[in-house]
């Protein structure tokens, strides 16, 4: 129910308006004579609409080729297009996607890679490569442009073997510096160069993961035909692309593939569980690692395995380098509360997080506050989980700068489940600022403290505003109401 003061604003409002409302003026009458002012804008409305500019059409500028190389090297299929901005492309061999747009459709996409041009380079190819059918299509309705490639990729010979025979691409030659794959542990240092014999020398342009080498890393350095990388973490992993820029459509291109070894790092999305007797625990860890790490659950110095219908452990593979563990315990009982570790472990070194599995209530959040019935203070409402019966809340609040705390026993009421609401009002509150913290009791001890939740006590008031942590009692005076009411004449006027 709205508190009277509001009420009587909004008769006045009421009132107001009904002795502003003007009568009929000349302005609603119609006069034959008036000019049709409509039909004469739609019309300009339609000379605008075909006076716009006219899209220019799609094209695809690079020629149809045919290629035939040797295992081992590198191929770039061209595709240059213009006034694409509306439309997708795509690559594609035999009808199955490689490309649409930058998103890789290929398992390997470090191999076979769709550069910022928009040409499709294959690393390394082989006799699997081979097809008639390299199609990149600008895709629109009713009808696809398309461009085909063929690519013939002869197996490699066995050769007898004293130094490996220089890696060279389409055109030209690149030697890549130390090698194609390089594998380093974090924190060295490592060199990666891209030599050439063509004449006149080209000029050498570097990118990492199709993004052009601009100095965004202060530990990746540039020297030429050389990039340094000091201090090498897992960031730096990647293919590394030379590209000797000779001005034709198609220059040499190789890569180098970076693969760090690193410490594994581990990310745990709950620090605190909470849950209950019999009720089912899950505790997760997710863990980026390379070399794939070894994952161990710990509880007091003991290690945890798999108990059938008990403790269930799984892991699943997710993107970059990252996997997923949990350990579930079916029904949790008192002697399963405790503080648990994840540990992961690899050649490079080692990482353990820790997480504590409890049945207290989890800690109060602030879900709003409004104003009592007699305007006289403010009720704070809390929410929060407690698997188990809530036996005891207790609010604590003060005037900002006072060392002493009021403390109150708000009444406990039946949750719905595991979730459960507190809310209780303060009153004679003096003009200043305020703060309150909760915590709740279960079973199995008290909470952790709410955070300081900070609100205003100056009064009169008409509604306690929730406005992210803090709720602040604001006063409307005379002066809004008549600005209220000349306004509502005004418009009424109009």
């Amino acid at each position: 129910m709205l508190p009277p003061r509001i009420l009587g604003l909004l008769v006045i409002l009421l009132a107001v308006q009904g002795l502003c409302k003007p009568t009929k003026s000349t302005e609603d009458l119609d006069y034959e004579d008036d000019t049709p002012f409509e039909e004469e804008d739609e019309e300009n409305e339609e000379e605008d609409e075909n006076l716009g500019p006219v899209e220019a059409p799609p094209q695809i500028l690079s020629q149809r080729i045919s290629l035939r190389v040797k295992a081992g090297s590198t191929v770039i299929l061209p595709c240059q297009v213009i006034h694409t901005e509306n439309y997708a492309v795509a690559w594609m061999k035999d009808n199955k996607i490689l490309y649409f747009e930058a998103q890789p459709h290929v398992e390997d996409s470090k191999r076979i890679v769709r550069l910022p041009n928009n040409s499709l380079a294959i690393y390394n190819a082989s006799a699997s490569d081979s097809s008639n059918d390299y199609k990149c299509s600008i895709l629109r309705q009713p009808d696809s442009i398309n461009l085909t490639h063929r690519l013939l990729v002869d197996p490699i010979r066995e050769q007898s073997a004293a130094s490996p025979p220089p890696q060279h691409s389409h055109k030209g030659i690149i030697r890549v510096m130390p090698s194609r794959r390089v594998e380093v542990n974090q924190g060295h240092t490592i060199k990666l160069g891209c030599e050439t014999d063509t004449q006149p020398p080209p000029e050498i342009k570097w990118f990492i993961e199709n993004k052009k080498v601009d100095g965004y890393d202060p530990d990746v350095i540039l020297d030429g035909n050389y990039i340094t990388i000091r201090k090498v973490n897992r960031s730096h992993s990647g293919l590394y692309q030379c590209l000797a820029e000779d001005g034709s459509k198609t220059p040499a291109m190789e890569a180098i593939n970076v693969i760090v070894h690193y410490v594994p790092e581990i990310e745990v999305k709950r620090h605190i569980v909470h849950s209950g007797e019999s009720i089912e625990s899950e505790m997760t860890c997710i863990v980026s690692a390379y070399p794939e790490a070894i994952i161990t659950w710990y509880k007091d110095g003991k290690e945890i395995t798999h108990k059938k219908g008990s403790i269930v452990l799984h892991h699943g593979v997710m993107k970059g380098n990252k996997t997923k563990h949990v350990l579930k315990i079916l029904h949790t009982s008192m002697q399963d509360f405790g503080e648990y570790e994840c540990r992961a472990e690899n050649s490079v070194g080692r990482d353990t997080k820790s997480i504590t599995l409890t049945g207290v209530p989890s800690q109060a959040r602030i879900s709003g506050a409004e104003m009592t019935n007699n305007d006289a203070g403010i009720i704070l409402k809390w929410h929060l989980e407690s698997y188990s019966p809530i036996r005891e809340y207790r609010l604590q609040y003060r005037r900002k700068g006072d060392e002493k705390w009021n403390v109150i026993q708000p009444e406990v009421k039946d949750g719905k489940g595991n979730q459960f609401t507190v809310e209780h009002p303060i009153e004679e509150l003096q003009p200043g600022s305020y703060e309150a913290i909760l915590t709740a009791r279960n079973a199995f001890g008290w909470s952790v403290p709410s955070e300081p939740h900070m609100f205003t006590g100056d009064y009169p008031s008409e509604m306690a505003q929730k406005d992210g942590n803090s709720a602040a009692i604001q006063t409307p005076g005379i002066l809004l109401a008549l600005i209220l009411v000349v306004l509502s004449c005004a418009f009424t006027s109009l």
